[in-house]
């Protein structure tokens, strides 16, 4: 009997998934962006339905500093772990270098955690909630086990089983749901919403200390210090311009909310942080895509011109559906969030759905030019855009109120674009 190719397919695709370990990371990296987006829309929704903006607002504002304080703990190791971990000769090396990221992420967590409290709690009084023992406490141990995870997650990505960060991540983004009441039931427990973020962060710990053993033929997580002076010597200059413009690329989507809240007020943050989520679906086909590019073309530098060109065909085709839902029915996607919602928010969510056409650009320019070793004009690229989008977001907020976010933004992604099109050959030259 014949098999017919319709029934062969599926088959193949299994027997592709089976063998090709890039490709299996690469789903289960892009299956932990979507299954942590959506339970984040999930989580917001329900903070929205069931606070008050203000409460909403604040408590958005509190995250996003302490994922920015996770960011600067975690990313440089977390990095180091895909360069490192393949290359242990020994189990015993390979532990000992896991234990100095988790070391540097714990060190770090720490240190970040207590100087967003000092600096936004207390001395500025940006967030309030920091300033009180538990919410202190909440928000550094938030921003310790957020650093200790993503160290955890880059080093099963490393082992080829990306399946465990999106196992641990949605585990994470999901045990928030169900812990955001916790405190409503059980008074003097502290901010739910920071609660929920530090208790689910921690819980998620323990799928990795628990399943990595299994993942990873036979490799557990137990902390080893033989040799850890020189590793942790290796580590202090490795990977320096990655972790830099790596940084500079994600740390906007961490600041603007605080600055909203500085600016403003945490009222006006409630509005912009939902928009911001609904317009973030764009942040994540093109850097995904990029990242792809970035590999290929750092294997093969001489095709970079064609990876690049190819990639932009990738990213229109997969932008196109929802830049048109976006610019047609955002509004009603804001009106899930509230009725107030679409009117604060609908001419932001426009801004920020047009800058995903030069972004797209300058994503695949950074990602060339980190392929080919010019990290100085990736780390300039990403930083400028930075500066211009905070510092235009700084001077226009208390006069337009959250539109100036959108309004920097874009333009930010429009300079970084028309630099990249002036540039493009020069770019591309490997």
């Amino acid at each position: 009997m014949t098999t017919s190719p319709a029934a062969t397919a599926p088959r193949s695709l299994r027997e592709r998934l089976a063998g090709d370990t890039m490709l299996r990371n690469s789903i289960a990296i892009m299956a932990t962006t979507v299954v942590t987006s959506v339970l984040g829309y999930a989580f917001w929704l329900v903070v929205a339905r069931t606070s008050s903006p203000e409460v909403s607002g604040a408590g958005a504002a509190a995250t996003s500093a302490l994922q920015a304080a996770a960011l600067f703990a975690a990313v440089g190791a977390a990095a180091a772990m895909v360069e490192w971990l393949p290359r242990s000769a020994s189990t015993a090396q390979w532990r000992t270098r896991l234990t100095v990221g988790v070391a540097v992420a714990v060190v770090g967590g720490v240190v970040g955690g207590l100087f967003v409290v000092v600096l936004l709690g207390h001395l500025l009084g940006t967030l309030p909630a920091l300033t009180t023992p538990v919410g202190a406490v909440l928000f550094c141990l938030g921003t310790v086990f957020f650093a200790v995870g993503t160290v955890y997650d880059y080093a099963a990505v490393a082992e080829r089983h990306g399946v465990m960060m999106l196992g641990r991540n949605a585990l994470f983004t999901g045990l928030r749901l169900p812990l955001v009441v916790v405190p409503w039931l059980l008074p003097g427990t502290g901010d739910q919403i920071l609660t929920a973020w530090a208790a689910g962060a921690g819980l998620s710990l323990l799928l990795a200390l628990v399943g990595f053993r299994r993942s990873t033929h036979g490799r557990h997580l137990r902390p080893s210090t033989a040799g850890f002076g020189d590793a942790l010597r290796q580590m202090r200059t490795s990977l320096l311009g990655q972790h830099l413009i790596t940084v500079a690329a994600m740390m906007g989507a961490y600041l603007l909310p605080i600055l909203v809240v500085a600016r403003v007020s945490a009222e006006a943050n409630a509005y912009f942080y939902a928009t911001w989520m609904l317009g973030s679906v764009f942040f994540m086909v093109s850097p995904a895509v990029s990242t792809s590019l970035f590999a290929e073309a750092a294997g093969s530098p001489r095709a970079a011109a064609a990876a690049a060109t190819r990639s932009l065909k990738i990213i229109g085709a997969l932008l196109v559906v929802p830049v048109v839902v976006y610019l047609l029915g955002g509004g009603l996607l804001l009106s899930l969030f509230g009725q107030d919602y679409p009117g604060q928010g609908r001419l932001l969510l426009v801004l920020l759905t047009l800058s995903a056409i030069p972004d797209a650009l300058t994503n695949i320019a950074v990602a060339v030019l980190r392929a080919t070793e010019r990290m100085r004009a990736a780390l300039w690229l990403n930083s400028a855009m930075l500066l211009a989008a905070l510092i235009g977001s700084w001077l226009l907020l208390p006069s337009l109120g959250i539109v100036a976010v959108g309004w920097s933004w874009l333009g930010a992604q429009t300079i970084g674009a028309l630099w990249t099109v002036v540039c493009w050959r020069r770019i591309t030259a490997a």
